[in-house]
């Protein structure tokens, strides 16, 4: 070993403890049982006190004998929490030391990049407020000072929309850059530059003995890694880079992950992130296990709309509802059917998430005036059992078939959950009526729909009473009801309804529980995907290892709806998309979808059969939606299908978006699949997104691969994922004429409203 040259790029505390190369890390495996096997890092911020709770990931926290950081013994207290003092001496990358007795466990932690965000207005009224990305579209004063209204708040670097309120109007201001809101108006837009500059790239390959050896473009720059969730001491050295020596006793036939950084005094890189087996890197996706939640694609059935394969158990039509909000028919038969034909394979799907399947109320409810009907429970979230089924759609036996199928033909499937109410007839409302928050505000009036206002307390509405989590018995009714799903049904993961409408204590308990049900099942594997609207910082605080492993990034599809839809520029997709690397991860796991149940249909936007500026519940209800402009609509669709496959994060498809369903909102963006008679345009867009995914189920680099803008115009995307040696590039013009440009001298065109693929 070149040891000068060791010292000189791995510049770490823990060298000082060098003794050799062939010791071994000593694990305890069963100690450290995770939703999925790297613990999340830790992100610091200069303006806050920064306490870990070890409980988000340790089922056991009792055999924690010490805690360090940067060398300093931290204390803990009864609640298991630790906190982080001396920030400011932190590397841009540093780690928490756990010991117990001659153990350790490393969690990453990430040193503050928070800026301090200023801005400025005048006004003559005395009734002035900010509102935007940052305060969660919710109303925040501004200090008078000097003749002008001020905001300060420390945020990460990022692009931030927002408005400012006056006497009860949003208003923007001619300081600011305008840039499009995505419903037809305007937001004005601010931009906080990184203080961090000569960021270090980081590369790696395989050598010819299988070696993973590291590099990086800056000379100087220092690594730092973890393997299995500890850090790696020892290395070896070449004039190439540095090789990591990986523990031989780790060397079992179970996935664990090598995770890399380089960094300078200036800048860090971005995360390496490779699964190992057998003590060596995955270099084909074909080796990863089913499992592996990096190589989900996820189709979200929506059971009742899409495939009738039982016709005897569909409910007696309610008098009072209209057709469109009906029971239509669809079944876990229907789904089965579906599956057994390989209609799913076919698609490049393997990860099923079904919509709710408990029992539902039976009665109409709910109100719509134009033109009138009540609502039927199609839909499945007005539930009156925690654990039985909805008849309509089949029994516990058919749900077990439905599973027992999927798993042999390796679709794993998730379930969707509802932790935040239920209907006021289910029998717990009327048992512990105390275990709900109240219908109505201080002031007497309804507190409902008050999504952000009271988030944690409003009720959806008057039928739906919400849970109070801050009760304990709550808490542990729920849970505990979700694990009995669990554990009856062999499911795969959850999808929550609601979540940012739910606590983090419950979330924590819940996913505490599910850690120590696995600890008893080698090699099972959970994962939790929420649904929360809202800024990254809020989504975000949702995502960690005590918690859910990710949410729906419906920042990220409003970012590709303003740019396919509005004609913005593509920067605005990527500022969007690299907000939610830096908050989320290099290598997370949130949810890229094409749609969902709650907003009209993708395609009816693009192709401007849907104005983004209108209601589209309301639309849905008074006119016949279609497609619009065909042409354009298609090519759009395959865009967007392209963009979410090839992005970090996990493909989510609505059902039915494979083949471009049109529809206003709520009922209408729920009509009944169509699986035959599609027209040209159709199986062209289904042919194209099942290539995509497919493209993305066998590609290292779209998988694990980490991403780099090439460029970056309003109409043209370059972007490529890298994976050692392992490339994929991707080039697309939305614009409506031939984009001619150069790439690695190289002359390349693409025609209107498409993209080309390269491999290397």
């Amino acid at each position: 070993m070149n040891i000068k040259f060791f010292l000189k790029f791995v510049q770490l505390p823990i060298l000082l403890l060098f003794t050799g190369c062939n010791e071994d890390f000593k694990t305890e495996p069963s100690q450290i049982q995770l939703n999925r096997n790297i613990f999340s890092t830790v992100q610091l911020y200069s303006n806050t006190l920064n306490k870990i709770n070890l409980k988000d990931y340790f089922i056991d926290v009792n055999f924690i004998d010490s805690v360090k950081f940067l060398d300093k013994n931290l204390s803990i207290d009864s609640n298991a929490m630790v906190k982080l003092d001396s920030i400011s001496e932190c590397n841009f990358i540093s780690y928490l030391e756990i010991f117990k007795n001659d153990q350790v466990f490393h969690i990453p932690v990430k040193s503050p990049r928070d800026q301090l965000l200023k801005i400025s207005f005048k006004s003559n009224s005395k009734n002035v407020f900010i509102k935007g990305e940052f305060t969660n579209w919710l109303n925040e004063c501004m200090n008078f000072k000097d003749g002008e209204y001020i905001y300060e708040k420390y945020v990460n670097p990022s692009v931030y929309q927002f408005c400012f309120v006056v006497d009860g109007v949003e208003c923007l201001s001619d300081n600011y850059q305008k840039v499009p809101n995505g419903i037809g108006g305007q937001n004005c837009q601010i931009e906080i530059s990184s203080n961090r500059v000569r960021n270090p790239n980081i590369s790696f390959y395989s050598n010819k003995e299988k070696n993973t050896v590291f590099t990086s473009d800056i000379k100087d720059a220092s690594f730092v890694m973890f393997y299995n969730n500890q850090l790696v001491e020892f290395f070896d050295t070449t004039e190439y880079g540095i090789i990591p020596i990986i523990p031989s006793n780790n060397h079992a036939d179970n996935v664990t992950f090598l995770r890399a950084w380089a960094y300078t005094d200036y800048g860090c890189s971005k995360e390496i992130l490779i699964p190992y087996r057998g003590g060596y890197p995955i270099l084909q996706a074909i080796e990863l296990p089913k499992n592996d939640f990096h190589r989900q694609i996820i189709y979200n059935v929506f059971i009742d709309r899409f495939f009738d394969g039982n016709s005897f158990n569909n409910p007696t039509p309610l008098d009072s509802v209209l057709p469109p909000a009906q029971y239509l028919g669809g079944d876990l038969n229907g789904v089965l059917s579906k599956l057994k034909i390989g209609y799913f394979d076919s698609l490049g799907v393997n990860t099923l998430w079904l919509s709710p399947i408990v029992e539902q109320d039976k009665n109409a409810w709910g109100f719509w005036k134009n033109p009138t009907t009540k609502f039927s429970s199609y839909h499945g979230y007005w539930p009156i059992s925690f654990t039985n089924l909805n008849p309509a759609f089949g029994s516990k036996e058919d749900f077990k078939l439905l599973i027992k199928q999927a798993h042999d033909k390796k679709i794993r499937v998730l379930l969707d959950v509802i932790a935040n109410h239920i209907h006021k007839n289910h029998p717990l409302y009327a048992k512990h009526p105390e275990y709900f928050t109240s219908l109505y505000l201080p002031d007497g009036t309804l507190n409902t729909e008050k999504w952000d206002e009271f988030r944690l307390t409003t009720w959806f509405d008057v039928f739906m009473p919400s849970f109070d989590h801050e009760i304990l018995q709550v808490r542990e009714l729920l849970s505990d009801s979700l694990l009995s799903l669990i554990n009856d049904y062999d499911l795969d993961g959850f999808r929550h309804d609601a979540t940012k409408h739910v606590p983090s204590s419950f979330w924590k308990l819940l996913t505490y529980k599910i850690k120590k049900t696995l600890k008893n099942k080698p090699g099972k594997t959970f994962y939790q995907i929420g649904e929360t609207y809202g800024s990254h910082k809020l989504v975000g605080s949702y995502v960690n290892s005590g918690q859910l492993d990710a949410q729906f990034d419906f920042n990220v599809y409003d970012a590709i709806m303003k740019v396919l839809c509005d004609d913005a520029s593509f920067k605005i997709l990527v500022d969007v998309i690299n907000k939610s690397l830096s908050t989320y991860g290099d290598h997370h796991l949130m949810g890229n979808i094409t749609g969902n149940q709650d907003k009209g249909r993708s395609i009816s936007y693009l192709g401007n059969a849907l104005s983004r500026n209108e209601d589209a519940k309301t639309a849905g209800w008074t006119r016949n939606i279609e497609i619009g402009d065909e042409d354009v609509a298609f090519r759009k669709m395959k865009i967007m299908h392209l963009i979410n496959a090839t992005i970090p994060g996990i493909p989510v498809l609505y059902y039915g978006d494979e083949i471009g369903m049109p529809g206003g909102n709520d009922p209408d963006s729920r009509r009944m699949m169509q699986f035959q008679d599609l027209n040209k345009n159709q199986q062209q867009l289904l042919k194209e997104v099942s290539k995509f995914l497919k493209l993305r189920n066998n590609s290292m680099a779209l998988i694990y691969g980490t991403l780099e803008w090439v460029k970056v115009q309003d109409d043209v995307l370059i972007y490529k994922r890298i994976y050692g040696e392992n490339e994929v590039k991707i080039y697309i013009n939305k614009g409506m004429s031939k984009a001619k440009f150069f790439d690695t001298n190289k002359s390349i065109e693409i025609a209107p409203l498409s993209y080309k693929i390269t491999l290397i």
